[in-house]
């Protein structure tokens, strides 16, 4: 993945060609509705955030470029990826599922993220800050 610069926009909607500068305007943008997590069961950097904008066409982002909202996990040593396994709670397994998981999992930032885009969604919408 590349530095993304100045002149370039944070994301595009690929069907209206609708540009987003920021990733904070393309997350709070009204048009842009969150659809869930498609995790990546082979590689943890290929989890996606699945995004509809209201042109009808879907936008996926790789959640590593949000990632930097969330806190890294305390532990030196990294989470296993716990998906798919007996220990795995299924959250990530079903793209409409929005819930929190408490897995201690690699797919747990990930998850973080999903609850932090719907709280800034609510907050643009009720006008407050998160």
């Amino acid at each position: 993945m590349g530095v993304q610069t100045a002149s370039e926009p944070f994301q595009v909607c690929g069907s209206c060609q609708c540009a987003w500068g920021t990733w904070h305007e393309f997350v709070i943008d009204p048009a842009v509705r969150l659809l869930g997590l498609q995790s990546v069961d082979s590689g943890y950097d290929y989890n996606l955030l699945v995004f509809e904008h209201n042109c009808g066409s879907s936008i996926s982002l790789l959640a590593r470029r949000l990632r930097h909202l969330v806190p890294e996990p305390e532990s030196e040593a990294p989470l296993p990826l716990l998906f798919g396994t007996e220990q795995c709670q299924g959250h990530c397994r079903h793209l409409e599922d929005l819930e929190a998981c408490v897995a201690h999992c690699r797919n747990n930032r990930d998850r973080a993220l999903i609850l932090l885009v719907q709280c800034l969604k609510k907050a643009q919408q009720d006008g407050t800050k998160a």
